[in-house]
């Protein structure tokens, strides 16, 4: 009943993996000149990752090894056909391989008449001290090992992705501005006379102008390709993307937060199932002092010129296995449990701190980001009360600088704060918003 339960609950985990996994996992196919979105973004670098592809061939390669391990639990069944040519002087038994046959010597032996056998055979282990059952127990524990670690390493992509994709929208939105606060500049600059020092003020600002804006350009390259890395894509793709790129505050328990760290967190798991295939692997040395009973029975015809002599047997035995390593093993498998143990408190304490780390960080900006947007509206709203002719030519470009690194901040903050929220998603193993 225990082992039933054991693989019904396999089973759910096993299709809630995969759910999960499918999630993202949904053939990508759109034209390149169609923007991008986060969640097709998303998609297409689950299937182009080669890191978790080469963990979702793990998680197959341990299916298939608890499929093995299984097979453990029936009988050995063993066919053997054979014509055998003889000259000779004292009785043989074939080699195992060849059936193992006994042949006797006869002085009227024709050499050149064969002997031939048929036969099959079953072994069937009755007892083996908890053996079978722990190797079992031991690839299950693989299969959920290894399910833990491609959920690891899904959900750092998916945090590598937003990375990638909330700087770029961060810097398509800073360079609408800075050309914006351009255009601003020269509307107000368009129509009017200056003075000898002032048009070298003038010249001087837009080449500054210019200056931010190829840098800026240079910036939008490299963020372009750092995505394209990430999606792993052709390098020599141009990736067009859109989203939503606004601040929406979140409420978050601390507390919460960490238990559902401890709960969904794939690191911590894949830690537990580890230490749970070495207390498998301790149980394996002690079972290693038990004996085997094994069940054979074998049904073989045989015969010179025909196969009608027939051979029907059934053997009940034990078997005693016997190593001079059962101390030193037993001693080993201990000490990697006691490492294993170990590995997981500092995996837990290692969680505890991140998910605190990144919540003192979404914190921190959700209140940062508030004041800035606050800031932004209040500047834009000044901006549009002022009387320009009251400003001198250097007090009104200065202005306009206020203006624009006033608005960096205010979409700085918003990238921060949606990366923030990233960050303690990936802290916690799940999404805190659901």
């Amino acid at each position: 009943m225990r082992n039933k339960a054991a693989a019904l609950l396999l089973a759910i985990m096993t299709f809630a993996c995969l759910a999960s996994a499918q999630k993202y996992r949904i053939k990508y196919s759109v034209d390149e000149k169609d923007p991008i979105s986060l969640e097709n973004a998303i998609r297409l670098a689950l299937e182009n990752n080669y890191e978790l592809l080469l963990t979702e061939q793990d998680v197959v390669i341990s299916e298939q090894r608890l499929k093995e391990a299984k097979f453990l639990y029936l009988p050995e069944i063993s066919f053997n056909a054979a014509a055998t040519g003889y000259n000779l002087d004292s009785p043989i038994v074939l080699p195992d391989s060849l059936g193992l046959r006994y042949i006797a010597p006869a002085k009227d032996h024709d050499t050149d008449t064969l002997f031939y056998g048929l036969g099959v055979s079953a072994t069937q282990y009755l007892y083996t001290g908890g053996r079978i059952s722990s190797t079992v127990s031991m690839a299950k524990a693989g299969l959920k090992e290894a399910m833990s670690r491609y959920e690891a390493v899904k959900y750092s992509v998916i945090y590598q992705v937003k990375e990638a994709f909330f700087q770029q929208l961060f810097l398509q939105r800073q360079e609408a501005l800075l050309q914006d606060m351009i255009n601003r500049v020269e509307k107000y600059l368009q129509g009017k006379t200056y003075k000898q020092w002032e048009r070298v003020l003038i010249q001087a600002e837009r080449a500054k102008m210019k200056s931010r804006v190829n840098a800026l350009k240079e910036e939008l390259s490299s963020a372009n390709l750092k995505l394209i890395n990430v999606l792993n894509k052709e390098l020599n793709s141009k990736v067009v993307i859109s989203g939503d790129f606004d601040f929406n505050p979140i409420n978050v328990d601390l507390a919460k937060a960490t238990l559902w760290a401890m709960e969904f967190r794939p690191e911590l798991k894949s830690a537990l199932y580890k230490l749970e295939m070495d207390n498998i692997s301790v149980k394996l040395s002690l079972a290693r002092r038990y004996p085997n009973i094994l069940l054979g029975i074998g049904y073989d015809r045989q015969g010179e010129d025909n196969i009608n002599d027939e051979n029907i047997q059934a053997t009940l035995a034990l078997k005693l296995p016997f190593g001079y390593d059962y101390g030193t093993q037993l001693k080993q498998k201990r000490a990697e449990q006691r490492q294993s143990n170990l590995k997981r408190a500092a995996i837990e304490d290692a969680i505890r701190s991140e998910v605190l780390e990144a919540y003192n960080n979404l914190m921190f900006w959700q209140e940062e980001t508030a004041v800035r947007i606050a800031t932004w509206d209040t500047i834009n709203k000044e901006l549009g009360n002022l009387n320009y002719n009251t400003l001198t030519k250097e007090e009104a470009i200065r202005v306009f600088y206020y203006y624009y690194e006033a608005g960096v901040d205010y979409l700085e903050g918003i990238k921060e704060h949606m990366l923030a929220i990233a960050k303690l998603e990936l802290a916690v193993g799940q999404d805190i918003r659901e």
